[in-house]
């Protein structure tokens, strides 16, 4: 039982990541899906195209937050200390933003 138990808390936190991560992705994948169809009408190089490609940034910070959410849920899962978890989640933080800066400078 104790077992069943300390799996609840990871799998139920992982849930409502799936959830808040899905419910938080609709907009960016509405601008995915733009930035597609945008894609056959614009010509490369004109200024629609290059206002186009910014919505993949946000896509790209979606996935980001979400993937970091997760390495912290798994971490805690695998280990079961979610204070060892959030601890190596800030070295996971730093390299996010660092590539969150180089997509922001891209753009």
């Amino acid at each position: 039982m104790a077992m069943l138990i300390q799996w609840a808390a990871p799998a139920l936190s992982a849930l409502v990541l799936l959830l808040v991560a899905t419910g938080a992705g609709v907009p960016a994948m509405r601008k995915l899906i733009t930035v597609y169809e945008a894609k056959h009408e614009l010509k490369h190089g004109s200024a629609g195209w290059l206002r186009s490609l910014r919505g993949w940034s946000m896509v790209a910070f979606w996935l980001m937050i979400t993937w970091y959410v997760a390495s912290i849920i798994g971490d805690w899962g695998m280990n079961g200390d979610l204070g060892g978890a959030i601890d190596r989640g800030w070295l996971r933080l730093r390299i996010l933003l660092e590539i969150a800066m180089a997509i922001m400078e891209s753009n």
